[in-house]
């Protein structure tokens, strides 16, 4: 046993070495000098040190790791209890000690809705009396006999961890057999843990990071989902002493239940001491609970300000497989490569070359059935969108080339040697076990998990990156200053949150005073109504510029128009180029390879709807149902819901009646993706006001298109169809 726990040691510390040496370049092997000894002089007795003896290590190389050794899972014992405990044991004598580790499959995630904390509290109140023994009681009884017992609920788990020594243990489980079975949960201790609750909330939202997290989870499980609730101030005000009382009674079941013994301890007396002290924890059903499925928030920026914070807590987050598919090691794998640890790739970039933070992270939860995959960085506000640009890009680098293998290796060997060398210390074998036991997965799952690790290769990598970290399966939480809000733009639309982790309520509109006929009345007046009634093509063309994940393409747009729905456009940014036209019947896109296909009708209903240089002037025209919302101070909004089904939010500015900024959803495979076009710097010509400057927002990319207009020259009727369909 003694040489194992060596040698697993040195392949966990050569692996932790070749992780933080990434950056060493390879120097070629020095050749040895061969060394010619001195004859000495005679009647002595040659000397020759020990550095002579021994071939000298070169030192401009480094060293390879060692041989893998064969690794066995460390031995163990299960059975169950009359009752139904699942129980493991695992010996060992080397110290008079006794460790136990209770899991119910009960955790906060079953709290009752808008009641969320009552496990967490529960957890608090085991120990603060039973029908034996008052809370003082208790802890005199256990510190005087070196007993510690504690509780805590995480997810699905509620976890009673225990310590003793041997000549203890007795005290141990019988206190345990007296939590499980006789709590009682008195108000005068209940009324004090609410107060000290409610005031470790207060320091938990102190904490940009500790937000990010919260509203990640929202974001990615769904707004309403059991493992995204966030106790707040006015849950845990509404939790009531009977709530606590009826989880305990609900769930805490020896029959949905687990035990690990670890120590000084045999199976025979395991056995005893759980049929003396256990027993008379009784079975029992316990409540439906529909956890429900993954439903993560569509496409955009999650933002809650923080008047006054320095930095920005940064969160990019996606949707992650199950802890027991195919895929999860490798994902699991993948975050760690991304951003756990001295040789990330957002240590190597975030830390040492742009000294954005100080510590990036990147991770992936462990839960049955889906999961989320989340990194980030807390870095100062003034380079909040640089820092998001760097993991976007670093993100679509991996996707494109796949990660070096050598630093995959070493990422692998890391995991292996630590994943090893863990399993010298048998409490860490009993969180294992336990692990199979509530993801209902042979023990095998976890003894070859070293094995899964290794099969891992670099394609496997990309392949995991292109399928859970595409643009669209991106979300990003940022916890900031108001003042960074102008920067989040660029990566979609921005959906405010509060530090409760609600939707920031929208401002209350006023009655408009205006109707539908009479806003778009007033909006063609503002566009210049005799101009408008005398264009019949318009042509916009000049600069475009794409931002896509934090790289940026710039070409240039070419859009024709006649009046009123036929469009041909053209944006070249060299190194792709999109060609569209409608005729006003049919509609038409390029392809990759140059060639040209019709759309569906659906698709070209699309197109069609939006051939126009100014939008509110045929929703009429092409049977748009369209209502007046109402009025802020400074902007009137308006609803559009298109013949094809399309609703479309729309702002108009209440001074001029120009349009600012159109809002709708487009259809993805991967669900709904929020768009948000803005229309901006108005200039005349030929007596009608265009908007200059264009903007279309989205997750996936914002493009920006700056032109100059010319009207009623040089377009013609052939512009409208593509030249291999005529």
């Amino acid at each position: 046993m003694k040489k194992r726990s060596v040698a697993i040691a040195i392949i966990a510390v050569l692996a932790l070495v070749g992780m933080n040496m990434y950056a060493q370049t390879k120097s070629k092997k020095q050749k040895k000098q061969k060394t010619t000894a001195t004859t000495p002089a005679t009647g002595t007795t040659p000397m020759i040190s020990n550095s002579e003896a021994i071939d000298k290590p070169d030192i401009n190389v480094q060293p390879g790791p060692l041989p893998p050794k064969e690794f066995n899972f460390p031995p163990y014992e299960e059975f169950t209890t009359e009752n139904g405990i699942h129980v493991y044991v695992i010996e060992d004598h080397a110290l008079p000690r006794v460790t136990m580790s209770l899991i119910t499959r009960a955790g906060d995630a079953y709290d009752p809705a808008n009641k969320e904390g009552v496990a967490s509290m529960m957890a608090d109140m085991l120990l603060k009396g039973t029908q034996k023994h008052t809370a003082s009681q208790l802890a005199e009884k256990l510190d005087g006999s070196g007993v510690s017992i504690s509780a805590r609920t995480s997810g699905e788990q509620f976890t009673i961890s225990g310590s003793a020594l041997k000549q203890s243990t007795e005290l141990m489980f019988s206190t345990l057999g007296e939590i499980l079975t006789g709590a009682t949960f008195p108000a005068d201790e209940f009324d004090k843990l609410k107060e000290q609750t409610i005031a470790s909330i207060a320091a938990k939202q102190a904490s940009p990071s500790e937000q990010a997290q919260a509203l990640s989870r929202k974001v990615i499980y769904g707004m309403d989902n059991p493992f995204a609730r966030y106790q707040t101030k006015a849950t845990t005000a509404s939790i009531t002493a009977d709530d606590v009382k009826t989880f305990y009674h609900s769930w805490l079941k020896p029959n949905i239940s687990s035990i690990a013994l670890v120590g000084d301890i045999t199976i025979a007396e395991a056995k005893k001491l759980l049929a003396t002290h256990l027993n008379s924890w009784k079975t029992g059903e316990v409540p439906k609970q529909n956890v429900g499925d993954i439903s993560t928030a569509k496409p955009g920026v999650y933002f809650i300000p923080r008047k006054g914070s320095v930095q920005s807590s940064i969160v990019v987050c996606a949707a992650a497989p199950g802890v027991t598919t195919d895929d999860w090691t490798a994902v699991d794998l993948m975050s760690g490569y991304i951003g756990s640890g001295f040789g990330s790739l957002l240590f190597k970039t975030l830390r040492e070359t742009y000294s954005y933070t100080y510590s990036p992270f990147a991770a992936t939860t462990r839960v049955k059935r889906y999961n989320r995959i989340f990194m980030g960085a807390d870095v100062r506000s003034s380079v909040t969108d640089s820092a998001i640009n760097v993991i976007y890009h670093e993100l679509a680098n991996l996707a494109k080339t796949g990660p070096d293998e050598e630093e995959l290796s070493r990422r692998i060997a890391y995991e292996v040697g630590m994943y090893q060398l863990s399993l010298e210390k048998v409490s860490n074998v009993a969180s294992y076990l336990q692990s199979a036991w509530v993801y209902d997965m042979p023990v095998s799952w976890v003894a070859e998990w070293t094995t899964r690790m290794q099969e891992v290769g670099p394609d496997k990598v990309t392949q995991m990156c292109r399928k859970y970290l595409s643009p669209l399966d991106l979300r990003l939480v940022v916890v900031g200053d108001p003042s960074v809000r102008p920067m989040l733009e660029q990566f979609g639309p921005i959906f405010e949150f509060t530090q409760d982790m609600q939707p920031a309520a929208e401002q209350k509109l006023q009655d408009a005073g205006i109707t539908a006929d009479e806003l778009i009345a007033a909006y063609t007046a503002a566009l210049g109504a005799e101009g408008v009634s005398g264009l019949k093509t318009v042509t916009m063309q000049g600069a475009a510029e794409m931002n896509f994940q934090g790289q940026v393409l710039k070409g240039t747009v070419l859009r024709k128009f006649m009046m009123p729905d036929k469009e041909m456009s053209l944006l070249d940014l060299n190194v792709m180029k999109q060609q569209q036209w409608t005729n006003g019947d049919k509609a038409w896109e390029s392809n990759p390879d140059g060639s040209v296909s019709e759309l569906e009708p659906a698709e070209a209903s699309r197109i069609k709807e939006n051939a126009t240089p100014f939008p509110p002037l045929i929703w009429k025209l092409k049977g748009y149902t369209i209502a007046v919302k109402g009025k802020t101070d400074n902007a009137i909004i308006v609803e559009t819901v298109s013949p094809s089904g399309k609703t479309s939010r729309h702002t108009f500015d209440a001074s001029t009646r120009l349009l600012m900024q159109s809002e709708r959803d487009e259809t993805t495979p991967q669900g709904p993706v929020p768009i948000i076009e803005k229309y901006s710097n108005y200039q005349n010509v030929q007596g009608v006001n265009f908007p200059m400057k264009y903007s279309m927002e989205s997750s996936l990319y914002t493009i920006t298109y700056t032109y100059s207009v010319s009207t009623n020259q040089g377009v013609t009727e052939a512009d409208f169809t593509p030249a291999e369909t005529k």
